[in-house]
């Protein structure tokens, strides 16, 4: 059984409901960014929880937890996106994070770019894709994201500076078109 620290220095378990409900949300929604739409997306992100239950006790380091799931998600979400190309719209994905209080285009500007930029992400290469959503949209630092990933931190720094320019050639493409 896997075990945190606790503030009186004693080990408590990492009970899988706890890893489960702290981290289902990003998970689908890297899953998804990777994936490119929801069925695929919540495949992946079933399949990887199914394998964190049952591996569980191969995790030594809680605090390495989000890491260790996160890598787990991407190979599955790699596989589950390999597998199939269809498109479903998931404009929930990023429902209930607009601010209060502001004038009604803000949230359908704001809709319409995160629409661009999930078409910009779209464009990349799987594993360019993969880095820019684990780095930028989940937290994970660059070394959380190399071992997600399974490769060396300056590869994941190399996808990420090429990822970035890519988007930003084409989202001044699209802009140019507006």
């Amino acid at each position: 059984m896997t075990h945190a620290m606790t503030a009186a220095g004693e080990t408590a378990p990492l009970d899988f409901d706890t890893l489960f409900e702290t981290y289902q949300t990003e998970a689908l929604r890297a899953a998804y960014l990777i994936c490119g739409n929801r069925a695929d997306a919540e495949d992946a992100v079933q399949e990887a929880f199914v394998q964190c239950y049952r591996h569980l006790d191969a995790l030594r380091d809680p605090e390495k937890a989000k890491a260790w799931l996160f890598r787990i998600l991407t190979r599955t979400a790699w596989r589950v996106s390999g597998k199939s190309r269809r498109e479903t719209p998931v404009d929930d994905l990023y429902a209930g994070c607009e601010p209060a209080g502001e004038d009604a285009e803000a949230p359908i500007l704001r809709a319409d770019r995160a629409a661009q930029i999930r078409r910009a992400l779209a464009r990349l290469e799987v594993k360019q894709r993969t880095a820019v959503v684990l780095y930028y949209y989940n937290g994970l630092s660059v070394r959380q994201t190399a071992r997600a990933m399974g490769c060396l931190e300056g590869t994941v720094k190399s996808r990420l500076y090429h990822a970035r320019e890519k988007l930003r050639t084409i989202l001044e493409v699209d802009f140019d078109e507006i």
